[in-house]
């Protein structure tokens, strides 16, 4: 008997909540509308039919910086690719990486110079005459009259020298050649930091994508609960609904605000942050376009490290830092050994300038240092030194470099399949939502299911934003773990 009057309770008010809930909902959109009523409707309904138009809270922007961004910087939204080439004209990074590569090649043909041939040029004109001294100072007399006696009239010089270094041993040619080998290294070490700013600017990009795609969630997410709460309040002034649902649906959507708030701000410094790696003034307004990461190879793991050891910018620095020190080695040895040099020269001196005579010279300068009181040795314990750490550097390169390619390897896959678990996760939450907000109006279901079922879907919806960001952060963790291929 009980249980027949339950059901009774149960379905009867169901029934004319049907005829009522349309007043209800009119009213309960008034009553909660944060900054605006709602219009009224000519024909009642249960609920609102498109929550589009549902005012969201206010959004705190960042202002833009006083000077017009860069004229190739789009105010369109840019992809990662775009944002990569971007950040390679303007990172102040990789302008810091060229100047020390042109510093090293200058380095170089200092080095080179000691290989080609030298000139010397000198001219001078002088004329003495003798000056009678003025007063009595014992001192300045005798000093004028020093000059006077020196004084022979006009001396006119000329002279230029032709040497060229003949043999030394090879250590002119091994400090030319550590030389070439830094200027080697600093070019890769420009590669590197390119490369490297490349995989800051894009990670960054989907950061920004991935705050970009949570405010949409969030923003989907406070007008679900808006809509929540204006059923809640329908049921409630239809005389079926509890005071209960209301103050849950009105927490619901203050959480909702306050989410979308956080949302909104993450968005803001995830902004912020892509602009400073870029190079570019921090208050630049950039907008990043909906796209994925293209997907690499990942068929052949070994393949990949074989690439890799060949391409990456730091192994080949690294290689070239070695032969660097082997040439350091090698000057070193022959820093005390003779070097033999040709010289060729002319000197002419004569009362008129230019003289209009001189002498032709020529022949061989032998340059040797037998006893340096051990500053060779200790140049060649430095530089075998100097060896043992540039191989040991190379050695952790190539290690590091496996390292990367596999990690990136194994975080490529796991994220694949993350994003294949978040689709179905998003898929399921969706039902699940359908299904309670159904059960609830059919009133077999409390609110609090329609709730759980809505911070289910914010939820999946939100491990499928992460995924798709983690996806697109490996795969251009990946892309650099390779390094620079051609065509690529």
């Amino acid at each position: 008997m009980n249980n027949h009057k339950l059901r009774c309770y149960v379905w009867i008010p169901t029934a004319i909540a049907a005829a009522s809930i349309a007043w209800g909902a009119s009213a309960a959109l008034a009553d909660t509308s944060p900054a605006t009523a709602a219009p009224a409707q000519s024909e009642p309904q249960a609920m609102p039919v498109d929550t589009k138009d549902t005012p969201l809270p206010p959004a705190i922007v960042l202002p833009g910086p006083p000077n017009p961004p860069p004229p190739d910087v789009p105010a369109t939204p840019i992809t990662a690719d775009l944002a990569a080439i971007i950040a390679l004209r303007h990172q102040p990074g990789i302008t810091a990486a060229a100047g020390q590569l042109e510093a090293a090649a200058g380095y170089t043909k200092q080095s080179r110079a000691g290989l080609l041939p030298s000139v010397v040029a000198s001219a001078g004109y002088t004329e003495s005459k003798i000056v009678k001294a003025a007063g009595t100072s014992t001192s300045i007399s005798s000093l004028l009259a020093s000059a006077a006696s020196s004084a022979k009239g006009p001396d006119a010089t000329d002279f230029i020298e032709l040497r060229q270094l003949l043999f030394d041993f090879g250590h002119t040619s091994n400090l030319a050649a550590q030389a070439s080998a830094l200027e080697t290294a600093s070019s890769f070490d420009l590669t590197s930091a390119q490369a490297n700013t490349v995989l800051t600017v894009k990670q960054d990009f989907y950061n920004l994508a991935q705050t970009q795609r949570l405010v949409g969630v969030n923003e989907d997410n406070y007008r679900a609960q808006y809509q929540h709460l204006a059923e809640a309040r329908a049921r409630q002034v239809a005389g079926i609904g509890l005071v209960s649902d209301v103050v849950q649906a009105q927490t619901a959507v203050s959480d909702a605000a306050l989410q979308l708030n956080i949302a909104r701000n993450n968005d803001q410094i995830a902004r912020v942050t892509l602009a400073l790696a870029m190079g570019l003034d921090p208050r630049t307004p950039i907008q990043a376009a909906d796209s994925d990461e293209a997907a690499p190879n990942t068929s052949d793991l070994n393949a990949l490290v074989a690439d890799a050891l060949r391409n990456r910018p730091e192994v080949r620095a690294a290689s070239a830092s070695v032969k660097a020190a082997q040439a350091a080695v090698s000057a070193a040895r022959t820093s005390i050994l003779p070097s033999i040099s040709g010289v060729v020269g002319y000197a002419g001196k004569d009362t008129e300038f230019p003289p209009n005579g001189g002498s032709v010279a020529g022949g061989l300068v032998l340059s040797v240092d037998p006893f340096d009181s051990g500053l060779t040795a200790g140049k060649i314990k430095q530089a075998r030194g100097e060896l043992l750490t540039a191989q040991a550097n190379l050695t952790s390169a190539e290690q590091s470099v496996s390292s990367d390619v596999a990690q990136a390897y194994l975080n490529t896959l796991l994220a694949d399949q993350r994003v294949s678990t978040a689709n179905d996760e998003v898929t399921n939450a969706l039902e699940a939502v359908h299904l309670a907000e159904g059960r609830f109006r059919a009133g077999i279901a409390i609110f609090l299911e329609v709730t759980d079922a809505q911070a289910a879907l914010v939820s999946a919806r939100t491990n499928l934003v992460n995924a798709r960001s983690s996806m697109d952060q490996a795969r251009a963790a990946l892309s650099h773990a390779i390094g620079p291929q051609a065509g690529r």
